[in-house]
């Protein structure tokens, strides 16, 4: 299945600003790994877990202070939406 990965302004502004702590290569190849898992295509050492109430049907992935935030939608293609990138601190305000 092909996937597509999109991201908000926010985390696009986030990564540029904090390129030291996470750089968009990584990004991405966090999200296809947790996609990968999701989808039980391949069995991945991450620290991936689906959100509750509110915020169901979103995905968080922990790597290190670092925080994602993304949703999986099925269409013609794959599509992954990361939401939100960030510190712990602040990613669940």
């Amino acid at each position: 299945m092909k996937l597509e990965i999109s991201c908000s302004k926010a985390s696009d502004r986030f990564l540029s600003k904090n390129r030291e702590l996470m750089t968009e290569d990584e990004l991405e190849r966090l999200i296809i790994q947790s996609v990968r898992k999701i989808l039980k295509i391949e069995d991945v050492a991450l620290d991936i877990k689906s959100l509750k109430d509110k915020y169901r049907g979103y995905f968080r992935i922990r790597k290190g202070k670092i925080r994602i935030i993304f949703s999986l939608k099925k269409d013609k293609v794959l599509i992954a939406f990361i939401h939100a990138v960030g510190l712990r601190k602040d990613i669940y305000r």
